[in-house]
């Protein structure tokens, strides 16, 4: 090698050297480093889970089941519970999620899946598996797993999104990211769980729920992820429990077909269940409205008493 070779390699790594110093110094002022998850959520679970290290037992499922499903009351059935649960987490997201960055890093030997009305409902949850697949920290191809390599050594390239534009880091947008990773970690438990216990009942947000089970039908896509899961894990050893999330007259209410379409999501569960010889717990019918705090939610106390039985009914099925 040249001694003008070397002279351009030494200054070609000092300027990326200054860059990578420059980068850092200048994301670590703004408070506001890029979002490489699909939500906020997401990143603080990785976090926590990374932190944990490993966890016996594994809560997946959607918003509904993290605030169903408090860790600390499951403990008994483990040593360790976490609550791996994502906001809009139906089973084509889950099955992802799960395989690829929950169970590598926690290794459970137990898996609770809790179930309800929309996670099988076929025009809800789109919009979460296209914000996952596009995620930096999840999207597939080569570029992608190149640039998640990189950015584990490099700020630089894992804050590229902001610095390329000043207004991302000093502007509208840094306030974004930094409220929205407050209101994620104001949200959730230690554990992975959701804590938002604020009342959420209006006509706009039944309209809103309204539209993920209208029309109502079952979403065959996350049948099958769900069955597809159930096989790689009990493969590998892994034990899952089906459990049938409540969910209060009210939601029941705004089916399109009226209250009893909720029978087909029961019924579907049951057979789903029986199908792939896997334990469903169901207690359901016990919680009133004034158990929830919207239409999907369970408050504190409910979802206390909701994880407490279904502790016990899963240790009585050993």
């Amino acid at each position: 090698m040249t001694a003008k070779v070397l002279r351009v390699i030494l200054a070609a790594l000092a300027v990326a050297l200054l860059a990578e110093v420059g980068g850092r110094t200048v994301v670590a002022a703004s408070d506001a480093p890029a979002l490489r998850w699909h939500d906020f959520s997401t990143e603080l679970k990785v976090e926590q889970m990374d932190e944990l290290g490993s966890a016996d037992l594994v809560i997946v499922g959607t918003s509904m089941a993290q605030q169903a499903l408090v860790p600390r009351h499951l403990d008994s059935i483990g040593d360790r519970a976490y609550n791996a649960g994502l906001n809009g987490g139906v089973p084509v997201v889950a099955e992802q999620w799960l395989f690829d960055e929950v169970e590598p890093r926690l290794g459970a030997t137990t898996v609770i899946w809790g179930l309800g009305p929309l996670d099988i409902s076929a025009v809800y949850g789109d919009a979460t598996l296209d914000a996952y697949e596009s995620a930096l920290e999840t999207k597939d191809g080569a570029p992608a797993a190149s640039e998640r390599l990189a950015a584990r050594v490099s700020a630089l390239v894992r804050n590229r999104t902001v610095l390329r534009d000043p207004s991302e880091l000093l502007g509208v947008k840094a306030t974004a990211r930094r409220n929205g990773r407050a209101d994620a970690a104001e949200v959730t438990g230690p554990s992975g769980e959701r804590i938002n216990f604020a009342t959420a009942i209006s006509p706009a947000r039944a309209a809103e729920v309204r539209g993920r089970i209208t029309p109502f039908a079952l979403d065959r896509d996350d049948l099958a992820a769900i069955a597809r899961s159930v096989e790689r894990l009990e493969s590998e050893g892994t034990r899952v429990v089906f459990v049938e999330l409540p969910v209060p007259p009210r939601f029941e209410e705004l089916y399109p077909g009226g209250p009893d379409q909720g029978d087909l999501v029961r019924t579907a569960l049951e057979a789903l269940a029986e199908e792939l010889d896997v334990p469903l717990i169901s207690l359901s019918g016990e919680y009133s409205n004034t158990d929830f705090v919207d239409y999907t939610h369970l408050n504190e106390a409910a979802a206390e008493r909701f994880s407490v039985e279904t502790a016990a009914a899963i240790a009585a099925l050993n």
